[in-house]
């Protein structure tokens, strides 16, 4: 655990959060700040920057609890993982957004 790291404090339970879904290595909760109704962040409980920080032998597992957050909802999604600053990542702890999708929820992705 990162002292200074607002995901390793939800992670400790110092900060709340509202879980969608939680297992032995990861936790999945709703965005604080969502980009369309139903955002969602997959994060490690245990700190690493960024993706290719994390050991090897962990993607299987991280890749399964993004399957099952994405299985509580039905329909279209983006999955996304910013790496660094100029990527996009705000807070320098590994997470997924997984990002529900509707014709009409007016977000646009640049990709």
């Amino acid at each position: 655990m990162k002292p200074d790291c607002i995901f390793c404090k939800i992670v400790a339970g110092k900060i709340p959060a509202e879980k969608v879904l939680e297992n032995k290595g990861y936790i999945v909760i709703k965005d604080a700040n969502p980009k369309v109704p139903g955002h969602l962040l997959v994060i490690p409980k245990k700190h690493y920057n960024s993706f290719l920080d994390m050991p090897h032998r962990k993607y299987e597992d991280f890749f399964q609890t993004v399957k099952d957050a994405i299985g509580t909802f039905s329909g279209d999604f983006n999955l996304i993982i910013n790496n660094g600053k100029t990527a996009g990542q705000v807070i320098e702890h590994l997470h997924a957004h997984i990002l529900p999708r509707k014709l009409e929820d007016g977000f646009k992705l640049n990709c």
